[in-house]
């Protein structure tokens, strides 16, 4: 599903301090040669070989397996090769092509129905067929109010109903409430769940659109008990994460979920498309090692396959000759970025003035040069730096501790008692400026707070830090139960809708408005910007909408960066892709002769 996902332990976020004695700076724009952008290259499967295992790491476990009930990028790094989709989008060109639909849909002239003929072929890995009624039972869970499905419902919000056309289980009409420009995409990428499997009963097919439509409104479990009852089971553990539950039309199915340890794919064998997409490797296997330098120890004692460098330390000087331990590098732009997340219902963010002078206090040329060797470019806006969407005339925020210094003071925040700290009566009581950083178990994370925290102290502000397991972690955010985090968020290459972040709807029922923003007439342009088909009017209203946010400074844009990658030299076919979840390894293979594992 084309959707923004909270990356896993926030993936692209580099905070290793650094020697500052480097002379040379890279930049994204402008990589060094020893820095090069690693491009596609062509397929190499002519002589492509069955057999071996990819061991990737991953920093933490994954949320769950059923991918319309997360959010999680773990998980939907995993789920991409369980799962299928009736469109898929090209790697390359972006653009969508038909996978499970024989073709791309009937559109009517009023963009208000989206009619597919879904090739009669596709089964799911236990044989049975993929049909239309697959495709409105997954609708329906999705359109539940009552599901863990916050972050995709936004995208369904205006599907009115599905239906079959004349009964016929390989043609399906979505009806739409009203036009919604990016429709064909959220509908086309989503990963089709089996009926047969999760709904035995039939509870699911009783609920009328009518009445999740209702329930959606009241949003009142009495109401709709048996609704209520059906979210529980798909919302449970045992649904995302027992292979019996776990089924798909896709090239790999669910082997073995090992907590904290591993989860394992095998190979579909009995694939319906395997002709044409391939699923070369035996096993895929997602290895947890939550110590990044116990990682790269793994990668080169050949324990890992591939891993994401969190540390640029790790790429740049730590495997400076990967070849020594059969390794390569690749280093590959995909569409992320990192900031900082206030909580605009705290009350010592929720006055934009403080939030700007935050973002001043912020030395982010510093860190780029300091932590991630320059291989970064800031960013002012939510949309990705390479979109044509991008406001380019939005000016970058300096590091300016005066300008800070003079906002918080016109916000009210003063050192009244001479503690040192700033303070400031609010409803009637002195409040300081202190607060608190909630950050998982993550050493690289903790250490570009604790700069933040040092680099706050010169303006008066107490910050702290307070550390949890990454599922601990992933629920307060969710709740909005904190004060600040560092954040990244892995973006769609798709065209730019960023409801699902930004409405102030998105804030309610662990939404993915985690920072809790709230601004009307921002609001009013996202919602102008799903109805509207004219690229260039889209432009204009993006471009409104991106100062309003830059003026707010719900959060503190800070920069984008290539992904750093270090994998195995013996796999041919290695692509890498400007794209989130980056490698297919489904398309990677091994000689006979190097193949280390052996089912």
């Amino acid at each position: 599903m084309n959707k923004f996902k909270l990356i896993t332990a926030f993936l692209f976020i580099s905070a290793m301090l650094l020697s500052c004695g480097r002379k040379k700076e890279i930049t994204q724009e402008n990589i060094t040669s020893q820095f090069p952008i690693t491009e596609v290259t062509p397929k190499d499967i002519n002589d492509a070989e069955k057999g071996d295992w990819i061991i990737k790491h991953v920093m933490s476990d994954a949320e769950k397996l059923n991918p319309i009930v997360t959010n999680d990028a773990t998980a939907s790094g995993i789920h991409l090769y369980i799962y299928e989709n009736l469109l898929e989008i090209n790697r390359i060109t972006y653009e969508l092509e038909p996978l499970i639909a024989k073709s791309m849909p009937v559109i009517s002239d009023d963009h208000l129905s989206y009619t597919f003929d879904l090739k009669e072929n596709v089964t799911f890995s236990d044989g049975k067929p993929l049909t239309g009624e697959d495709i409105i039972f997954t609708v329906k869970v999705i359109k539940n109010p009552f599901t863990d499905a916050q972050a995709f419902r936004n995208y369904f919000m205006d599907v009115k109903s599905v239906e079959l056309v004349d009964g016929n289980k390989y043609r399906v009409r979505f009806n739409m409430s009203k036009p919604y420009f990016r429709a064909i995409y959220s509908i086309g990428d989503m990963e089709i769940l089996p009926k047969h499997i999760l709904d035995k009963d039939g509870a699911n097919e009783k609920f009328s659109w009518e009445d999740l439509a209702e329930a959606q409104r009241s949003f009142d479990p009495q109401k709709f008990p048996a609704m209520q009852k059906y979210a529980e089971f798909i919302n449970s553990e045992e649904v995302s994460r027992d292979a019996k539950y776990v089924i798909g039309s896709g090239p790999y199915v669910l082997d073995k979920w090992i907590t904290g340890q591993s989860v394992s794919l095998m190979r579909n064998e009995n694939y319906w498309n395997k002709s044409a997409i391939p699923n070369f490797p035996d096993k895929l296997v997602f290895k947890t090692i939550k110590d990044q330098n116990a990682a790269v120890v793994a990668a080169k004692n050949k324990e890992v396959d591939e891993l994401v460098v969190y540390q640029p330390t790790d790429f740049v000087e730590n495997v400076k000759n990967p070849e020594q331990f059969n390794l390569k590098k690749a280093l590959v732009i995909e569409p992320s970025y990192n900031y900082i997340s206030w909580n605009n219902k705290n009350i010592i963010f929720s006055d934009k003035k403080v939030r700007m002078a935050m973002a001043y206090a912020i030395n982010r040329k510093d860190m780029i040069d300091k932590i991630v060797y320059g291989m970064a470019t800031p960013v002012q806006s939510h949309i990705f730096l390479k979109s044509r969407f991008l406001d380019t005339d939005l000016p970058e925020i300096p590091y300016d501790l005066q300008k800070a210094k003079d906002l918080l003071a016109e916000a009210g925040w003063k050192d009244t008692d001479g503690d040192g700290i700033l303070d400031k009566v609010i409803d009637g009581k002195k409040v300081d400026f202190k607060f608190t950083f909630t950050n998982n178990l993550n050493p690289k994370r903790k250490k570009i707070l604790l700069i933040l925290i040092e680099q706050f102290k010169q303006l008066g502000i107490e910050a702290n830090l307070q550390e949890y397991e990454w599922s601990v972690f992933l629920d307060k955010i969710k709740k909005h139960n904190f004060d600040a985090c560092f954040a990244g968020w892995q973006l769609s290459v798709t065209p730019d809708d960023p409801f699902q972040i930004w409405h102030s709807s998105q804030s309610e029922s662990e939404g993915s408005n985690y920072m809790s923003y709230n601004n009307p007439e921002a609001d009013k342009l996202l919602e102008q910007n799903r109805i509207e088909f004219d690229d260039v009017k889209r432009k204009e209203i993006l471009d409104k909408w991106q100062k309003i946010v830059y003026d707010d400074q719900p959060v503190t844009f800070l920069w984008s960066e290539p992904v750093r990658y270090l994998y195995s030299d013996r796999f041919k076919n290695a692509r890498w892709y400007a794209y989130p979840d980056s490698p297919l390894f489904n398309e990677w293979w091994v000689p006979t002769s190097r193949q280390l594992y052996k089912n």
